[in-house]
């Protein structure tokens, strides 16, 4: 992208479909640069060369707006948070309106005032709240939230992130059963950070297939390295 290569973009877009994703996490944030003008070459590109729907990345909403304007159909935003509240010209503000406006999904990330929820009943605290100011006061609808439960890693060796991941599994499985018709979704890898690579895959494979267990929708992850669990030796 800062080269200018294009082809090679796309090609990068392509390479990921072919491997196994249904939709692709396009973020264009690099500091330096102006992102709405990358997001404009990169999504009118992507939205006629790559065959899966899109999810604009951006910690600037003007950013994503850049690519809503070349996309067709459904896109997801990612994302909006509770951080700096909720009042008018937020970032949460900001990006439901956006959606509202394009008709697009929004990736929900269990951050508020006080930080990343870490415990279940705080994830929760924070999800009620996004998905009640979205539908109530944003007018989305439920099916258009995607709740990304958020987890730490667990290669720290603190004791206190050592439920991290079990507190996300089991937000994943409350936000199903209290807040019907919404979506879940994950960056899976944040799990494993600063592991080596192989002992990466093996555990961002099993905390997956908890999670699906637990009724994950989707996941931010590398379709291709994620292992079978019939192929990990127990």
């Amino acid at each position: 992208m800062i080269a200018g290569d294009w082809d090679t973009c796309v090609q990068m877009a392509k390479d990921q479909v072919a491997q196994g994703a249904h939709i692709l996490d396009v973020c264009v944030d690099y500091v330096g640069r102006d992102g709405t003008i990358d997001m404009d070459e990169i999504a009118g590109r992507f939205a006629t060369q790559a065959s899966v729907p899109l999810v604009l990345d951006s910690t600037e909403p003007q950013v994503m707006e850049a690519g809503l304007a070349h996309l067709g159909g459904k896109a997801i935003l990612n994302s909006a948070n509770l951080e700096d509240g909720f009042a008018k010209g937020s970032r949460l503000d900001r990006v439901f309106t956006l959606a509202k406006t394009y008709g697009a999904a929004v990736i929900c990330l269990l951050i508020d005032e006080e930080g990343q929820a870490r415990d279940t009943e705080w994830k929760m605290r924070v999800a009620h709240r996004i998905h009640d100011l979205a539908v109530d006061q944003y007018g989305l609808d439920p099916s258009d939230l995607i709740f990304d439960a958020l987890t730490f890693p667990l290669s720290t060796g603190d004791d206190d992130l050592r439920g991290d991941a079990m507190a996300t599994i089991e937000a994943i499985r409350r936000i199903k059963a209290e807040l019907p018709g919404t979506h879940t979704t994950l960056g899976v890898s944040n799990v494993s950070f600063g592991l080596k690579p192989a002992a990466r895959h093996v555990l961002n494979s099993v905390f997956l297939h908890e999670c699906t267990s637990a009724g994950l929708d989707s996941a931010i992850v590398h379709a291709a390295k994620i292992l079978p669990l019939n192929r990990i030796p127990r």
